[in-house]
Parts: C-alpha cells; sequence; structure tokens
C-alpha cells in the first residue's frame, strides 16, 4: 500500500520543525540545506525560527516580544472594581480576572438600616473598604483596575470622590479603564405607575 507524502505532509511539518530546531544549532555548517521529494527547502523554515537558544524538549518557540500584546511587556492581569448603585442600596464588588467576587460591600453591610442604604455616605463607606481589600491584594501583586459604573444613584459620586481623596490615593494608579454600564431603555416596555403619597 503506497502513500503519498502531501497526504501525510502536515504530521510530517511538525516533525520536521522539531528536526530542524535543533539541526539549526548543530555543528553542521549553516550553508547545507535538505531539500525534500515536495520541493519543500528546509532553508526557508530554519529562517522563519526565532529564539536565542535551542529549544528544550516539550516547548515551543516564543514569538518575539514586539508581537506580545502590552507594547513589547507581558500585560499585567486586569481585576474589576463594580459599582451598583441603585435608589435603595449601593453595592461594591470586587472581582478577579475570571469574574469571581472577591470581595463586595454594600450599604447594608456596612450598618446602614432603612433608606439610609442608598445615601451618599453609605457608598462612601462602601468604597472605602473595598480599597483596603484591594491595596491587600496590591501588595501581593501587580495588578491593573477595570472600574465599572451600574445606576444613577448616590453611590457612584460617593466612589468617585472617595477614589480623589486621600482612602484613594493607593488605588487610583491602578485604575486602567473607566466604564459606565448603565442599561438606557429607549422604548421598551411600559413604565411602573407613578408612586402615589
Amino acid at each position: 500500500m503506497l502513500i503519498s507524502l502531501r497526504s501525510c505532509r502536515s504530521p510530517l511539518l511538525s516533525i520536521r520543525k522539531q528536526f530542524l530546531s535543533v539541526a539549526r544549532y548543530s555543528t553542521e555548517s549553516p550553508s547545507q540545506t535538505a531539500t525534500y521529494d515536495d520541493g519543500y527547502d528546509s532553508s526557508d523554515l530554519v529562517n522563519e525560527l526565532q529564539g536565542d537558544g535551542p529549544p528544550t524538549s516539550g516547548t515551543s518557540i516564543k514569538p518575539p516580544r514586539s508581537s506580545l500584546p502590552g507594547s513589547g511587556s507581558y500585560r499585567l492581569p486586569v481585576y474589576q472594581l463594580h459599582c451598583h448603585s441603585t435608589k435603595n442600596n449601593t453595592i461594591v464588588t470586587f472581582t478577579n480576572p475570571n469574574g469571581n467576587p472577591i470581595a463586595w460591600y454594600s450599604g447594608g453591610s456596612c450598618g446602614f438600616k432603612g433608606g439610609q442604604r442608598s445615601s451618599y455616605e453609605a457608598g462612601y463607606q462602601c468604597s472605602v473598604k473595598v480599597f483596603e481589600r484591594i491595596k491587600e491584594v496590591a501588595e501581593k501583586e501587580s495588578l491593573h483596575l477595570d472600574l465599572c459604573f451600574k445606576g444613577f444613584g448616590q453611590g457612584r459620586d460617593a466612589m468617585q470622590k472617595a477614589l480623589l481623596t486621600s482612602e484613594g490615593e493607593f488605588v487610583r494608579p491602578l485604575v486602567s479603564k473607566v466604564t459606565d454600564r448603565t442599561p438606557i431603555k429607549i422604548g421598551g416596555t411600559r413604565s411602573k405607575k407613578m408612586r402615589r403619597l
């Protein structure tokens, strides 16, 4: 049973790349190149390979640092800080790059009851507590922070002001992006009836 070389080209290419990457660092003269039956010249592949030393077994050849994201440097993990402020409460959540929550605080968990949970002071206290938690994580590893706002409550303004004060002095340089994720209804369903007092 005969098998053509072109039908086995893809598995042979991976073997050929491994062989030539090792052969590149051998003592043979660089002018010697092998030509295969399908017309593929090994010198073209050797010129495409990049690296500073012979590759080790089980590792792939890394691309040059200029082609990696982050303009020549490895990108830091991006944590997220969500501020959901409604007319009844303020909820602040600090998550890891995968979206799993690390810490969260609300107006009720900070000791405010009833209508005070949505006040400016409740949002400020939530922000100060989550800033302390972010500082603990940032001391262990370097990170960037994405700030996401949702809603038009008073807690939104409280977090902005807390970032500009001395409590947010450590967190402020970590913020790399600010996003407003407040859903705005265009048309949509009928609103609830007006509340009568």
